[in-house]
């Protein structure tokens, strides 16, 4: 039986009406009784076939986590605790993902321990919280995979466009270092992160290289590899914000390498990347950097770096 859906304005007046199911009343707007209004058009019940995936997708293995199925892409990254790939909801409405997958216990235990840290995060409530965790990974779904997985337990993050190259990867394709300009905004853009997570009372305790996705054209650096993070003020806390900053350093001159640093930036990279000189203060470290590249290098200007596959 198909059920008669009645309009929802009034044919006098076009006020809006209320679905209420009757075959009289009266217009709350003009006083007009209406009588047997007719079914609208636009209301009856429609086929949708079946989804059969997208054409792109045919061939790809799919996995199940939470409400929602996925279509495998391309492998991002395999290391000792699992694999990370690019993914799509396997649906009408779909939605492109990072999926990491644990390859282990310890696997799981770390990807859960990051899971909790980017939460607790994303609630910071601290000064400029609403800019930097929009920069933090967005979790999507976290549990065990279903169907065709290489390993039993998962965690999906939302993707974010341009952020597809580590530094390490950076270092990767120009051998001969970063232009020192190109360093210097790598550099800021991992003490501002790092100066929130601080704030926020943690220490992320893994800044490395892989740990850093660049996005070249809008000059951004995000942080990954949450799993090591650690709250700073719990029982037998040991993470100081100087490891973080050191590592930042050390970061920066990877990337640098063998380009010709001026001796201003040769100079900060060296003392900064000893936790005992590197100082507890982001910030602070952001205005020195700012000022001796300012004097090693003049004012501030667009510096591109020329990645492939940047989407």
């Amino acid at each position: 039986m198909t059920a008669k859906i009645r309009a929802l304005a009034c044919p006098h007046c076009a006020a809006p009406l209320h679905p209420d199911g009757g075959r009289s009343t009266v217009c709350a707007y003009c006083g007009r009784v209406l009588v047997d209004l007719p079914p609208t058009w636009w209301a009856r019940p429609v086929a949708v076939p079946p989804w059969e995936g997208r054409p792109d997708d045919r061939g790809a293995p799919r996995v199940g986590l939470g409400k929602h199925r996925y279509a495998l892409g391309a492998k991002l990254a395999d290391g000792a605790r699992g694999e990370v790939w690019r993914a799509r909801r396997d649906a009408r409405l779909t939605e492109h993902v990072v999926l990491r997958v644990a390859r282990d216990a310890e696997g799981e235990a770390a990807m859960r321990a990051a899971y909790r840290t980017i939460e607790r995060l994303r609630g910071s409530g601290v000064p400029g919280a609403e800019h930097f965790t929009r920069l933090l990974p967005q979790p999507v779904a976290m549990g065990p995979l279903r169907g065709d997985a290489p390993a039993p337990f998962a965690a999906a993050h939302r993707w974010r466009e341009g952020f597809v190259h580590t530094l390490a990867h950076v270092r990767a394709k120009h051998p001969g270092g970063v232009e020192p300009r190109v360093a210097v905004w790598m550099w800021k853009r991992l003490l501002e992160q790092l100066a929130f997570v601080h704030a926020s009372g943690f220490a992320h305790g893994a800044v490395r290289p892989e740990h850093c996705l660049v996005h070249p054209r809008a000059h951004g650096v995000v942080l990954v590899g949450w799993s090591a993070a650690v709250w700073r003020h719990g029982p037998g806390a040991h993470a100081r914000p100087a490891i973080d900053l050191a590592a930042s350093a050390r970061v920066a001159a990877h990337v640098l390498r063998g380009e010709a640093s001026p001796p201003e930036l040769a100079a900060l990279l060296a003392r900064a990347s000893a936790p005992e000189r590197a100082g507890d203060d982001a910030w602070a470290l952001h205005d020195e950097l700012t000022r001796r590249a300012a004097d090693a290098l003049g004012p501030p200007r667009h510096s591109p770096l020329a990645l492939d596959d940047e989407g």
